[in-house]
């Protein structure tokens, strides 16, 4: 078995795309390099009586920062989240008590039990730490602070096949940390006004990752994936920085709600795919989402709670629309970087 670093180092020395993303195809290869991630989903509101999922979504939004890179360039849409924060078994034993204490609430696997920090190996206890840890700090970024969720009322999304290898694959130039990502989605209800006061308070700062956090109607985020990016600024792939989530895991998350939200019923989100299509220039397409993140088509339909066919007939369909379009374009993508 080779090291971690020999992996990444046979990673680095890959060209970037294929031919790294064939590599990772080996499990044990990934497992050396492999770190989790989280995320969370903010949403408020319920279904209302309308001819159209448009008014029928109209009260349902969800919460979304853009982001800019370390480079200060945008960097796409997203939920609130991102890596965890680990520690090695060598670095926690050389650490005294009042140490190991000080790192509660930064590093996402240490915990109290019987009143003495711990490290864990429990992924639930990690992506929860991992959820609000990420969210306090994207939050300061936003200048706000003291506001929290209650952990034990997230609910995990499961996508058990699903893979965040991206940056692996496509972006990183050999040098500093780098991991393929396994993501852990998650759903969190507001009941209380969460999502006006973060939106309310959020102030843009020149600082930090996040650069806004806008209440987004949820129909409306359901076509915020595969926008190309013309003069907008781009990701590594062609997509609009500016329109589109960065992370197509947290893209998915959105479908999984309004799916949710739907009983899972197979006619009425084959209806919904095809409106969200008409208020969109660009395909939806559920099998380019399965491809980017690292799924089959049947994984997605498992996440959602769907047959497969029913994804394969909105992907057709979708398909239809765009192609019979003429002359009558949708209204512009809304571009959260203003």
């Amino acid at each position: 078995m080779i090291s971690r670093d020999q992996a990444l180092s046979q990673i680095a020395a890959a060209p970037k795309g294929a031919a790294r993303a064939q590599l990772l195809q080996d499990e044990n290869l990934r497992a050396l390099v492999l770190n989790s991630g989280a995320n969370v989903t903010i949403f408020s509101g319920s279904l209302k009586s309308g001819s159209t999922f448009s008014e029928m979504f109209g009260d349902i939004f969800v919460g979304l920062i853009w982001r800019k890179n370390r480079k200060g360039n945008a960097d796409g849409l997203g939920a609130l989240g991102g890596l965890a924060e680990r520690t090695s078994a060598s670095e926690f034993e050389s650490l005294s008590e009042s140490e190991r204490k000080a790192l509660i609430g930064h590093k996402d696997d240490i915990v109290i039990k019987s009143g003495k920090a711990c490290l864990t190996d429990n992924i639930d206890m990690i992506r929860q730490n991992n959820v609000l840890r990420e969210m306090r700090e994207e939050l300061a970024d936003l200048g706000i602070e003291g506001i929290g969720i209650n952990p034990l009322k997230l609910q995990l999304v499961p996508m058990p096949k699903v893979k965040d290898d991206n940056y692996m694959i496509n972006i990183w130039n050999g040098e500093g940390p780098c991991f393929a990502v396994t993501p852990f989605c998650h759903l969190y209800f507001d009941k209380v006004g969460l999502l006006d006061t973060l939106s309310t308070a959020a102030k843009k700062k020149t600082g930090g990752e996040a650069v806004s956090f806008n209440k987004i109607p949820l129909f409306q985020a359901l076509s915020a994936y595969g926008n190309p990016a013309g003069k907008d600024p781009a990701l590594e792939d062609g997509r609009s920085a500016t329109k589109d989530y960065r992370y197509p895991h947290e893209y998915l998350t959105v479908w999984f709600l309004a799916s949710q939200l739907l009983d899972h019923d197979p006619q009425k989100f084959m209806k919904l795919t095809q409106e969200v299509q008409q208020s969109a220039s660009h395909p939806i397409s559920f099998a380019k989402l399965a491809c980017a993140t690292g799924q089959t088509l049947d994984d997605v339909a498992e996440v959602l709670h769907l047959p497969t066919e029913t994804l394969q007939q909105s992907d057709k369909q979708c398909a239809s629309i765009v192609s019979s379009r003429s002359g009558n374009d949708p209204k512009p993508t809304p571009d959260y970087s203003r």
